[in-house]
């Protein structure tokens, strides 16, 4: 399975924001979708990803001063990035050893989405409900 299963089901929906524009507008992008992190761009670029925990540190660090503060002191960068024919399986290895919870998927320098641990655990939970149907319903069938 690749990363690509996984934007189909859950869309490819993004949300971008500027490295100029303040911490507080990042902040309220997160809220307003409920999500925890957006990808940086300048124009089609994508140089940065801010999750919830960079504003968290953010504001551990400078306090409130932070919020007028642009993204770029606070984002990660540079980015790590996936393709849409990863294995969801080195996908899962690279969030784990980086201890990363979003990976924008980009494909010729075109962002295409962006997963996070929580779309790459239902998918793998989903895939083992199915394997544990089919194996129950073998086990009635040789009864």
């Amino acid at each position: 399975m690749t990363v690509e299963t996984i934007l189909k089901s859950k869309g490819r929906d993004t949300y971008t924001i500027r490295p100029d524009q303040a911490l507080i507008e990042a902040a309220d992008l997160l809220a307003e979708h409920r999500i925890g992190a957006t990808m940086v761009c300048e124009g089609s670029k994508l140089v940065g990803v801010l999750s919830e925990r960079d504003v968290v540190r953010g504001l551990n660090r400078s306090r409130t001063a932070a919020l007028t503060q642009p993204i770029r002191m606070f984002m990660s960068s540079p980015v790590i990035t996936c393709d849409p024919k990863d294995k969801i399986k080195d996908i899962m290895e690279v969030m784990s050893l980086r201890r990363i919870r979003h990976l924008p998927v980009v494909r010729d320098g075109q962002i295409m989405g962006m997963i996070s641990i929580g779309d790459v655990i239902n998918h793998r939970l989903q895939q083992k409900q199915m394997e544990i149907a089919v194996l129950r319903d073998y086990a009635i069938a040789v009864r």
